[in-house]
């Protein structure tokens, strides 16, 4: 009797153990991790674009002078939430990390940004969207060729002709 109590306990033991590891082999309850494949690194990376051009325009819309670069935030803001909402909804169904916090790159603008005033704000502000929307726009190029999901696929063909748009905006400003 007490030799079939160790079995079963071993038994229900050796059932778990393998449980647990095909769940892990499987992926379930663990984040993949941004070094170990490119669509984790993509995410992390669009992820932290995507952040950065939400804060920073937030910043514009409240301190931009021009009213043109005010609608150009204002409509970054509103695509940049809708980008960032489906991009987390993919990285969640993959079980990839979102990223956790701006790039020190970013994090910089957002405090000179958050000092500057009248034209000063405007002019540097733009260039920041500029320059961020070519570098979102050659990422996400650049990752065409190399996701591996049809979500993350799907996401970059819907988001690559906006960024495009967003770029084109930015360049067609004229201060007022």
């Amino acid at each position: 009797m007490r030799i079939r109590i160790i079995a079963a306990f071993a038994l229900a033991c050796a059932a778990a153990a393998a449980t647990s590891a095909f769940a892990q082999s499987m992926g379930a309850g663990t984040r993949v991790a941004p070094g170990e494949n490119p669509d984790a690194m993509f995410v992390q990376q669009a992820g932290r674009s995507t952040e950065a051009e939400l804060e920073l325009s937030r910043i514009a819309v409240q301190q931009a002078s021009s009213g043109a670069v005010r609608r150009l935030a204002e409509n970054l803001v509103k695509a940049h939430e809708r980008n960032e909402r489906e991009l987390m909804t993919i990285a969640a169904h993959e079980n990839i990390g979102p990223p956790r916090e701006l790039d020190a790159e970013h994090a910089e603008l957002r405090a000179q940004l958050s000092v500057m005033h009248g034209e000063e704000f405007d002019h540097a502000y733009l260039r920041t969207v500029l320059a961020d929307q070519a570098r979102l726009a050659q990422l996400l190029r650049s990752a065409q060729g190399t996701v591996s999901t049809p979500e993350l696929r799907q996401y970059i063909a819907t988001t690559l002709p906006l960024v495009q748009d967003h770029l084109d905006m930015a360049r067609s400003v004229r201060f007022e």
